[in-house]
């Protein structure tokens, strides 16, 4: 029988929500006027939201506490003004990746005059930094590559953290080799549907595990999209 490793499902329609004419906010953990005791960080992760920005409109971030986010358009283009006069475009396909310290703000900025906008943002808190590395912008495309785990991130060391994406057609797998025994495991569902480790996974359900060597994947839907975070302790 496969070992059922200890884990943790964040069910989509079970997140924190926030709403207002310009902002829609899916939070898998605490965050804003969110709690859940079930909700708090998963080690360095604390942030993990689906958010949907009106079209022309902008949100103000503050970080609370130093650390590494992250920004992955799925609809759209995101422009992201930094405080330090740093200005980025970053559309599908690509994935944002920046370094602030507790107090920081920024704007994430949607272009588009009439349509909204789909990103997940995520933190990671890591306050041992002393001279982080810069803000980068790494590309990625699914053609050619389906049915596989694409990095999305440099693995050598650079970033306490290891990310990666894919799409996958019916009854496709996958097996995702983690760094290390100690490392926490995060997976999100962007489309479709898998079976992750014994788990069943819907679209935008979040899936935490801890204790595991590999994670083995399976989608149960064509075009089924996946984002795996190995987060390193």
């Amino acid at each position: 029988m496969e070992k059922i490793s200890p884990g943790q499902i964040h069910l989509a329609d079970q997140r924190g929500f926030t709403k207002s004419p310009t902002l829609r906010r899916y939070s898998s953990f605490n965050y804003g006027n969110y709690f859940n005791e079930y909700r708090k960080p998963f080690g360095r992760l604390e942030v993990w939201n689906d958010e949907m920005l009106a079209g022309g409109s902008s949100i103000d971030v503050t970080v609370n506490n130093s650390g590494w986010f992250v920004l992955m358009p799925v609809t759209g283009e995101v422009l992201l003004k930094r405080v330090n006069g740093d200005i980025r475009l970053i559309d599908v396909g690509e994935v944002f990746v920046g370094y602030a310290v507790a107090g920081e703000r920024f704007e994430p900025t949607n272009l588009y005059k009439s349509d909204w906008i789909n990103y997940i943002y995520l933190q990671l808190q890591d306050d041992g930094i002393i001279n982080p590395h810069r803000d980068a912008v790494f590309k990625f495309d699914f053609a050619g590559r389906p049915n596989e785990l694409i990095d999305l991130v440099p693995t050598s060391g650079m970033y306490p953290f290891r990310l990666h994406i894919g799409v996958f057609g019916g009854r496709a797998d996958a097996l995702y080799q983690l760094q290390n025994s100690s490392s926490l495991f995060y997976a999100f569902v962007l489309a479709g549907a898998f079976e992750l480790q014994g788990r069943l996974m819907h679209e935008r359900d979040g899936l935490a595990l801890w204790q595991l060597k590999e994670a083995d994947l399976e989608a149960l839907s064509n075009n089924a999209v996946i984002v795996i975070l190995e987060v390193l302790q």
